[in-house]
């Protein structure tokens, strides 16, 4: 029995004890001013006039929502601040670090500034309120609005909202490699909504949709020029109207250090194929000065594989120029080796008079072949041990001596071969100029 009256009395101790806390919870409600039916606290730091116009704004706002009637038309200005440009030649796109300037009226975010102590604008974040699903139409990497940072956006007390992203466009540019490195490019940016029709989204462009005053100059392009336009377009899926926004950025690029790694090695390749036209004839090196020649043109291919894509048109003009220069060198080449053959040999037969005759009359002057011509198989000439044994020269009476550089006595030509080594040198003296008017062609045909 004992146990069970102890029992009861906690018991009624603890309910006494509950109503107590309940009564005295009462009677400071009552004393601080707050009613028992307050449903939240006061907080503990002091609200200001941007608390409770934001609470009052966004307060059941729903951000998904078009801020208007749906039979009206909200109107976006958007522009863009060109930072920097940069083209990827092997994908066909366009980098271009941006400020995508976007301007819009908010039909529920409208207040009285004297309400608000005369609080006349709020920043808000882009989270927390509706924006124009605005896209770049020619994207190449998806998503092309970019928060950046997580920028906020400016709210005037007339509903109108400021919102300038920093962002990163990643844009489709069909180029034209042509005239690399002294090309030019045209890029287009194409901005619309993605989900709205022209009914419900319409785009305007600012006075001034493309600025480059805060342009970081690029070491390989300048933007020579731009141009904005505000196009509508129907589409095959839709009736309505979609309206889109095209910004043209007009591209050159710099190419001072282009000149001194591929014009002036093409000017030297010029040079060393005709140099080898005014070799001896009987001279080996000109088989060594264009093998040499070759080697160099197939670096540069080399080197264009590397800088430039393979691409189905617009090929190059630098590119095609290489190529058909290492044909001409070939070509030399054949024509060198023809050469030395002909003047080494030993011949047994003449050279035919309807060829010799011009080539010892006004032609061979005009091809500068006096020497040659004046020069008469029967006169003395002193020919060292070292040039015979380099042009193997069977015709020539060769006295050894224990100088291997010192002259040795007169030997004398034969007529039949001093005939061919003219026609040999006719040949060198032909083949300049026909090289050099090729090579002007080629040059007045790959620079235009």
């Amino acid at each position: 029995m004992a146990s069970v009256f102890f029992s009861f009395v906690l018991v009624i101790t603890a309910l006494c004890q509950k109503v107590c806390y309940c009564d005295s919870n009462v009677g400071n409600a009552g004393t601080n001013g707050f009613s028992s039916t307050q449903t939240r606290p006061k907080p503990i730091w002091n609200a200001t006039y941007t608390d409770k116009l934001k609470q009052d704004l966004l307060l059941n706002y729903d951000k998904f929502a078009r801020p208007t009637q749906h039979y009206n038309v909200t109107t976006v200005t958007i522009g863009i601040s060109v930072l920097h440009v940069e083209i990827n030649e092997f994908k066909s796109t366009i980098n271009v670090n941006s400020w995508i300037r976007l301007a819009w009226s908010d039909d529920k975010l409208k207040w009285n500034s004297s309400n608000y102590g005369g609080l006349t604008d709020i920043n808000v974040a882009d989270h927390e309120i509706w924006q124009p699903d605005i896209m770049l139409y020619n994207s190449a990497s998806g998503n092309a609005v970019s928060h950046l940072g997580e920028t906020h956006c400016i709210v005037r007390e007339n509903g109108e909202i400021i919102w300038v992203p920093p962002t990163q466009l990643v844009a489709l540019c069909e180029l034209n490699l042509r005239y690399w490195p002294f090309d030019t490019q045209t890029c287009f940016l194409k901005f619309g909504s993605w989900t709205y029709a022209g009914t419900e989204i319409d785009l305007k462009l600012f006075n001034s949709p493309v600025e480059l005053t805060y342009m970081i100059k690029n070491g390989e392009w300048d933007i020579t020029a731009t141009n904005a336009t505000r196009n509508v377009m129907y589409y095959s899926c839709c009736e309505e109207p979609y309206v889109d926004a095209s910004f043209q950025l007009v591209m050159t690029r710099r190419s001072p250090a282009y000149r001194a790694i591929i014009i002036a090695p093409a000017l030297v390749i010029i040079m060393l194929t005709l140099m080898g036209f005014w070799l001896p004839p009987q001279a080996g090196e000109k088989v060594i000065l264009n093998g040499c020649t070759a080697i160099i043109i197939s670096i540069f291919m080399v080197y264009f594989t590397q800088k430039i894509p393979a691409m189905g048109s617009h090929t190059p003009l630098i590119v095609l120029f290489y190529s058909s220069s290492l044909y001409v060198v070939c070509f030399s080449m054949l024509v060198s080796v023809i050469v030395i053959w002909m003047s080494r040999t030993q011949h047994t037969r003449s050279l035919p008079w309807a060829i010799k005759k011009p080539l010892t009359g006004v032609l061979g002057r005009v091809l500068g072949l006096g020497h040659h011509i004046t020069e008469t198989p029967l006169n003395s000439q002193r020919v060292t041990t070292e040039e015979m044994r380099d042009h193997h020269a069977p015709e020539f009476e060769e006295h050894q001596t224990s100088d291997d550089h010192q002259f040795i006595g007169p030997v004398t030509k034969t007529p039949i071969q001093h005939d061919w080594i003219l026609f040999a040198a006719a040949i060198d003296r032909i083949s300049f100029f026909f090289y050099s008017i090729l090579f002007v062609i080629l040059a007045a045909v790959y620079s235009l």
